[in-house]
C-alpha cells in the first residue's frame, strides 16, 4: 500500500504507466496513469503541474514525466483530495477555494462530501477565470443537512457564483443539494448564494438560511430555480440588475418552481426591473413584511410576471406588491391567499406608476381566511392603485368575504 505523496517524493523511483495508490487526504483508493498531453490536448510540461491532480516525477536520467488522477478525467472532482474536512472544526475555506480554482480551471463537476464544511471567508467560483478549457460546471452536494456550508465568517457572500468574461458565450452552471447557512447567534449579515453575470443557470434543491439575503440573482438571464427554500434571512431573495442590457435584459426569463420563501424578517423576496418571471407552486409564509415585491420597468418586452398554483399565508404585509413604471401584462392564476392577521393590508398591490396600460388577468384565485380573522371593507384582497382607465382586467376569483372582494 502506496500513498500518493510516499509515490510522488523525491525517493520514489517507480516509473510503472499506470499505479493504484491511496490518497494521502482521503485514504481512498486511487489510480495514476502517465501522459503527455494536459486536459485541452496541449503537451504536458511543468506549468501544468498542480501536485494534486496532474504531477511529476523525475526518471533516472533526470527527465520528467507526469501523472493523471484518473477518477478526475471522467469529469467530476472531489473536494476531499484538496483536504476537505466536512467536521464543523477544521477551517475548510481554503481548500474548498484551492478545488474551486483547479474545477474552474480543468472544467470539472465539484463533488462535496457530506458532513458541515467550517468556512471563515467566502468562496468564488469565477467562470472568468478559464482558459482553453470551458466546460459546464455543477456543484453537487450529498442533500439538504447532509452538505453543508457554515459560514462562521463576517463574510460579504458565503458562495459566489461569478458569470463569465463574455456573458453572451456562456458555460452553463448549476448548484444542486446543497445547505448554506451560519452558526446560530450570529447577525444576519452577508448573502448565503450569489449568482452574478450569467446567461443560464439551474439552482436546485438548495437551503439557506440565517443570512441578510438568503438568495440574490445579479444580472442574470435565463435561470432555473427549483425546490430552493430561503428562510430567516432578512430578506429571502433580492434580484437586481446592476447595469445596461447587452442584447439582453436582466432580470429576465426567471423560472421559480417549489421554492419557499418562510420566515424571513423583511422580505421573502424581491426582484427588481424583473421581466419575463414565471412562480409555480411556490410558497410565500410568515414573512414579516411582503411577501413577494416585484417592479416592472418595461426594459423589454412587456411580459412582466407570472404566478401560478402559489401559496400565500401568514405575510405581515402584503402577499405581493407589484409596482410598473411601464406598458405591461401580468397574471394570476390558480394561486391561494389565505388571511390570518387582522388589520393587515390587502393581499396584492398592483401600482400603476405610469400613464401606460396595464393588462391583467386574475383567474381562479382563491382569496379565502383563517376562522378567527375578521373581514373589513378597508382591506381588499386586490388594491389597483393608479389611472383606474389604465386597467385592463380579466377576473375571475374566488372571493371568501364579498366585504374584501
Amino acid at each position: 500500500m502506496i500513498f500518493t505523496d510516499e509515490f510522488f517524493s523525491a525517493s520514489d523511483s517507480n516509473t510503472a504507466n499506470l499505479v493504484r495508490l491511496v490518497d494521502s487526504h482521503t485514504n481512498e483508493d486511487v489510480n495514476f496513469k502517465r501522459i503527455t498531453s494536459w486536459i485541452d490536448g496541449t503537451a504536458m510540461d511543468d506549468t501544468k503541474v498542480d501536485h494534486i491532480i496532474y504531477r511529476k516525477k523525475m526518471d533516472g536520467g533526470g527527465s520528467p514525466f507526469y501523472y493523471v488522477r484518473t477518477d478526475v478525467t471522467a469529469g467530476d472532482l472531489d473536494v476531499r483530495i484538496f483536504g476537505v474536512k466536512a467536521d464543523d472544526i477544521n477551517d475548510d475555506t481554503s481548500a474548498l477555494q484551492a478545488a474551486f480554482n483547479m474545477a474552474c480551471k480543468l472544467g470539472l463537476n465539484i463533488l462535496l462530501p457530506a458532513g458541515i464544511m467550517k468556512t471563515t471567508q467566502g468562496l468564488l467560483l469565477d467562470f472568468s477565470w478559464q482558459g482553453t478549457v470551458k466546460n459546464r460546471i455543477q456543484i453537487i452536494g450529498k442533500g439538504l443537512g447532509n452538505s453543508v456550508i457554515k459560514n462562521y465568517g463576517p463574510t460579504s457572500v458565503a458562495l459566489f457564483i461569478k458569470g463569465p468574461s463574455d456573458p453572451s458565450d456562456p458555460p452553463y452552471f448549476s448548484v444542486s443539494d446543497l445547505t448554506i447557512t451560519k452558526p446560530k447567534g450570529l447577525s444576519l449579515s452577508g448573502v448565503g448564494l450569489l449568482i452574478q453575470e450569467f446567461i443560464g443557470a439551474e439552482v436546485n434543491n438548495i437551503e439557506i438560511s440565517l443570512f441578510d439575503i438568503g438568495f440574490q440573482l445579479v444580472n442574470v438571464c435565463n435561470a432555473q430555480i427549483s425546490f430552493l427554500v430561503s428562510k430567516f434571512c432578512n430578506y429571502g431573495m433580492y434580484n437586481e440588475r446592476t447595469k445596461n442590457p447587452e442584447g439582453f435584459t436582466y432580470p429576465n426569463l426567471l423560472n421559480f418552481r417549489n421554492c419557499n420563501f418562510l420566515i424571513n424578517n423583511k422580505f421573502g423576496a424581491v426582484i427588481i426591473a424583473g421581466h419575463a418571471v414565471k412562480f409555480d407552486s411556490c410558497s410565500f409564509e410568515s414573512n414579516f413584511g411582503v411577501g413577494l415585491q416585484f417592479t416592472f420597468a418595461g426594459y423589454n418586452g412587456r411580459e412582466a410576471l407570472s404566478l401560478i398554483n402559489n401559496y400565500f399565508e401568514g405575510n405581515a404585509n402584503h402577499d405581493i406588491y407589484f409596482e410598473t413604471s411601464s406598458m405591461t401584462a401580468l397574471s394570476l392564476i390558480s394561486n391561494t391567499f389565505n388571511k390570518s392577521i387582522i388589520g393587515r393590508a390587502s393581499d396584492v398591490v398592483v401600482n400603476n406608476l405610469s400613464n401606460d396600460q396595464v393588462h391583467m388577468s386574475s383567474l381562479s384565485n382563491s382569496f379565502g381566511h383563517s376562522a378567527t380573522y375578521v373581514p373589513s371593507a378597508s382591506s381588499k384582497n386586490i388594491l389597483y392603485m393608479g389611472d383606474p382607465s389604465k386597467f385592463h382586467l380579466l377576473n375571475n376569483d374566488m372571493h371568501q368575504s364579498s366585504l374584501e372582494s
